[in-house]
């Protein structure tokens, strides 16, 4: 099945301003984003999806393929559909966000070959990654999306608040984080864009909760407490520091 890429990049960040454009290691963390999103064997194209000229001149001058989006768009996903629209042929969708620096292509391989059987027979409409979580201070962080599901992977619900509920200082093992990578069947994200925004996705301040409100189906495909490390988010200034630090490991 023929898969797009797209990685939504957005310089009006709410708690980072300029993100994509912030460096690691000298360069544009879009550029590590982008050259990552190239090693997926399963991904016919890569597309970086901005409304910001000075995004698209940098991934332009890198010699990476973008498209300059509207900036009325409110979600990533939004951004994602215009792109492909675009793109008639192409059955499967991925949105990747341009937050993940560090992610594993051979990981994404994996959620498209698994993820795309689920989709194209009818068992779910979108697919993502989770990982339990091991550090409790991750739990009580609202920058990190929990996730709650069946015993089939199907996601009941997600949340920046503890979910399960759970009492700090308290054992956990049934605390799940989500991670910013969806695959959709192209019909449906286009469907999904045309929808409004819901009062679950305006308090939470998370896309992913459209989906769910408007009666669709999310999948999540678990991933390894070691595989997970590759999903270092940059969510906050603060964050650079750390993929920085792992990336001078990897390199050492």
């Amino acid at each position: 099945m023929k898969t797009l890429v797209v990685i939504p990049a957005r310089y009006q960040s709410s708690r980072f301003l300029g993100k994509p454009l912030a460096l690691l290691q000298g360069k544009p963390m879009i550029w590590h984003v982008f050259s990552r999103a190239t090693q997926i064997k399963m991904a016919d194209k890569v597309i970086v999806a901005t409304e910001d000229d000075r995004i698209a001149e940098t991934v332009s001058a890198f010699g990476g393929e973008v498209v300059l989006t509207s900036a009325a768009h409110c979600t990533g996903s939004d951004r994602v559909a215009e792109v492909a629209k675009l793109y008639k042929d192409v059955p499967l969708i991925l949105n990747l966000q341009g937050d993940l620096p560090l992610f594993s292509p051979s990981i994404i391989d994996r959620l498209i070959c698994e993820g795309g059987k689920w989709i194209i027979n009818g068992e779910t409409d979108v697919v993502t990654l989770k990982s339990k979580i091991v550090l409790e201070e991750e739990i009580f962080s609202p920058n990190t999306v929990k996730l709650v599901g069946n015993h089939r992977g199907d996601l009941l619900y997600f949340s920046r608040s503890p979910i399960p509920y759970i009492e700090k200082g308290t054992k956990f093992s049934l605390h799940f984080k989500h991670y910013g990578v969806y695959l959709f069947h192209r019909d449906f994200l286009l469907k999904m864009a045309q929808c409004p925004e819901g009062d679950l996705e305006r308090a939470e301040r998370l896309e992913q909760l459209r989906v769910l409100e408007a009666g669709g189906r999310i999948r999540a495909m678990e991933i390894t407490d070691f595989e997970a490390q590759s999903f270092c988010e940059v969510n906050v200034p603060e964050d650079i520091t750390k993929a920085n630090e792992i990336l001078s490991r990897r390199e050492s």
